[in-house]
């Protein structure tokens, strides 16, 4: 478990299934998620979980909840590389009553601790919809910065638009003094 302020980071469970796939078949939760099939049926959500689980060592998950246990959402390190010491970055909050307040910022922070702390990383990087601009505000907020642009990369409500690469070093993160207010 990895502590936060607001939340607590904990592993996945087969007990989370329904909401796991009830955040990713709400069209509001599901709209800026990569890759996304929709609708999702239970078995593809099972499948997906086992994955993630199976997944050890190239990726962790986690289910974030706050400090009552309630489960809000789910946060992971992907695509880790230990010779780079690198990972990808990917979450959301499925709990629409949690948004915009402060929840995923704090998930945010607590798994960069966790990464650059634990694990030893010295780079996380995560990709965005340029369009997704509380996702892009909560990054900010957590001390990333715009790296570069895939211009035209995403099909988006009809249109294409440019996918936005954001990372952060452990030497940013150590300037931060590690909770990573920018």
């Amino acid at each position: 478990m990895i502590e936060g302020e607001k939340v607590r980071l904990v592993a996945l469970s087969e007990k989370n299934l329904p909401t796991y796939r009830r955040w990713v078949n709400d069209p509001e939760v599901a709209d800026f998620l990569a890759s996304m099939d929709f609708p999702v049926s239970m078995a593809e959500e099972r499948e997906w979980l086992e994955r993630a689980i199976a997944a050890e060592g190239r990726d962790v998950h986690f289910t974030i909840v706050t400090k009552l246990g309630k489960p809000v959402g789910n946060i992971a390190l992907m695509d880790i590389h230990c010779i780079n010491r690198s990972a990808q970055l990917g979450i959301f909050i499925g709990e629409k009553g949690f948004w915009g307040k402060g929840y995923g910022e704090d998930a945010v922070r607590a798994l960069l601790g966790f990464a650059f702390g634990t694990m030893g990383l010295n780079r996380v990087e995560l990709r965005l919809n340029e369009r997704n601009g509380r996702a892009l505000s909560c990054y900010r907020k957590c001390g990333f910065k715009l790296e570069g642009k895939k211009r035209g990369h995403l099909f988006y409500r009809g249109e294409y638009c440019n996918e936005l690469i954001m990372g952060m070093l452990r030497k940013d993160w150590d300037k931060l003094g590690r909770r990573g207010k920018a």
